[in-house]
């Protein structure tokens, strides 16, 4: 089972349902921001010294997905950044929101 992070008004939410805790919260997935990995509470705004941030933005719905890549990262086209992120019907996984019409919309903001 995956675990699903994100963020809202600087609350840290941990969920194996992201759908069914929205839904709970009467929210939507335009009021929060995935969370590649876990943030503890207490964690240091500076990045590791071995990583740099990536962010990917949607020109569609400004939905921002941040990632830490090595610091030699190379930018790749968005396609080939996501495609372990792709939802897969068969296994269940990945995010529901890639489609490839939305995959379109994808950018480096940085």
């Amino acid at each position: 089972m995956s675990i699903i992070t994100f963020k809202y008004k600087d609350t840290i939410i941990s969920t194996p349902n992201l759908e069914k805790k929205l839904k709970r919260m009467k929210l939507s997935l335009n009021d929060i921001e995935i969370i590649d990995t876990p943030i503890k509470k207490e964690e240091v705004t500076e990045e590791p010294n071995n990583l740099k941030k990536v962010i990917i933005q949607s020109s569609l719905d400004k939905m921002q997905y941040i990632s830490f890549v090595p610091l030699d990262f190379s930018f790749p086209p968005i396609e080939e950044f996501i495609k372990k992120d792709l939802w897969n019907p068969i296994t269940k996984t990945g995010i529901k929101e890639f489609t490839p019409e939305y995959i379109k919309t994808l950018y480096y903001v940085n």
